[in-house]
C-alpha cells in the first residue's frame, strides 16, 4: 500500500494523531516502543521549547500515511542534534527501509555521524543494519512490572513521609530539586517552572515526593497513565545527593505504584540508563526486562 509522507506540523489535531498513534502502537505490537505517549508530551512542552529554531518540531519530526490519513510511521529527533528515533506500524514493515533512507539521506544530509537506540523487537532494527547503521551498545532497559500481583511497601525513616502534589506541596522547591538532580552544575534560576503539571496526561494523584520534617522534597516520581491501555509510565524520577542509598527512591515508586493500583492500572513502565538506576528499578521486581541498543551510522566523506 502506498504511503505519502509530511512535515510535523505543531497542530492540536496533529499532536492528538501522534499522541492516539503511539499510545495504539502498544496495542498493535503488545510492546511499549522507545516513543510512548510521555515523551512525546516531553517533547512538546519541553524540548520544542527551549530550542533556539522557531521551527524545531516541523524541522525535526515528520509522518508517514496510508490512503486514508492513517499514520503509518513516525520520525522524530528528540534535540535535533544527530539522534533520532522511528516507528513503524506493524501493519507497514516495508516502511522501515522507505524512513530509515529517508533519515540518513534528507534529514541526516551533512550530518557525519547519525545515532538511534531501539528494542531488539523493533521492525526498524533490520532496516538499519541494511543501510549501514552498526550495533553499538547496550545502554539501558525498560522494565515491565505486574502492579496486580505484586505487593509494594514503604519503608521510611523516622521524619519522612510521601506527599503528592494534590494534598499540597510547593511545586517552586520540586522544580529546585529536579534541578539540582538532573543539572547540578547549572546555577538554578530565581524562579523554576514547574512545567510537568502542564502535560496533557499529568495528575496531581500520581506526582509524589519524599518530604522531609519541614515538608522539603528530597525524592520524586511521576506516574502518566494511558487509559486507552491500563499502563502506566514511571518517568522523571531522582533523589538528591544528599539523600542517596537510603532506600527513598524505592519508597517513592512504590508509593506511586500502589497509587496505581488504586486506580485500576494493571502495568507499569521504568526505563533506567544508568547503573544506579538499573539497580533500584531492578530491586522492585520486575517481570519483564527490555535491553536498548544504540545503532550508529558514521558518513564516509
Amino acid at each position: 500500500m502506498k504511503a505519502v509522507h509530511e512535515k510535523y506540523t505543531d497542530t492540536p489535531e496533529n499532536f492528538n494523531t501522534v499522541h492516539a498513534f503511539l499510545r495504539k502502537m502498544v496495542t498493535l505490537t503488545g510492546k511499549l516502543q522507545t516513543w510512548e505517549f510521555v515523551r512525546f508530551e516531553f517533547w512538546k512542552r519541553h524540548e520544542a521549547s527551549k530550542s533556539a529554531d522557531p521551527d524545531f518540531m516541523e524541522n525535526n519530526a515528520h509522518l508517514w500515511r496510508n490512503e486514508a490519513g492513517e499514520i503509518t510511521g513516525l520520525f522524530i529527533s528528540e534535540s535535533g542534534g544527530s539522534f533520532f528515533s522511528i516507528m513503524v506500524h506493524p501493519g507497514y514493515p516495508h516502511l522501515a527501509d522507505e524512513m530509515v533512507a529517508w533519515t540518513r539521506k534528507v534529514w541526516g544530509e551533512g550530518k557525519k555521524k547519525l545515532n538511534t537506540d531501539c528494542y531488539p523487537y523493533g521492525v526498524e532494527v533490520q532496516a538499519l543494519l541494511d543501510q549501514g547503521f552498526v550495533q553499538d551498545s547496550h545502554i539501558g532497559n525498560t522494565r515491565r512490572y505486574d502492579l496486580v500481583h505484586t505487593e509494594y511497601t514503604l519503608n521510611l525513616e523516622e521524619g519522612f513521609y510521601i506527599r503528592c502534589m494534590a494534598e499540597g506541596a510547593d511545586d517552586e522547591a520540586k522544580s529546585e530539586l529536579i534541578e539540582q538532580v538532573f543539572s547540578p552544575a547549572d546555577p538554578i534560576p530565581v524562579k523554576t517552572e514547574y512545567w510537568r503539571k502542564h502535560l496533557p496526561s499529568y495528575d496531581a494523584e500520581l506526582d509524589f515526593s519524599v518530604v522531609d520534617d519541614k515538608g522539603s522534597p528530597i525524592a520524586f516520581c511521576f506516574g502518566f497513565v494511558d487509559q486507552d491501555n491500563g499502563i502506566a509510565v514511571i518517568e522523571t524520577i531522582g533523589t538528591h545527593p544528599d539523600y542517596r542509598q537510603r532506600g527513598f527512591g524505592k519508597s517513592v515508586i512504590s508509593a506511586c505504584f500502589n497509587r496505581l493500583k488504586e486506580q485500576g492500572v494493571t502495568t507499569a513502565y521504568i526505563t533506567g540508563f544508568s547503573p544506579e538506576a538499573n539497580a533500584l528499578y531492578q530491586s522492585l521486581h520486575p517481570v519483564e526486562i527490555i535491553p536498548i541498543h544504540s545503532y550508529v551510522y558514521e558518513r564516509q566523506i
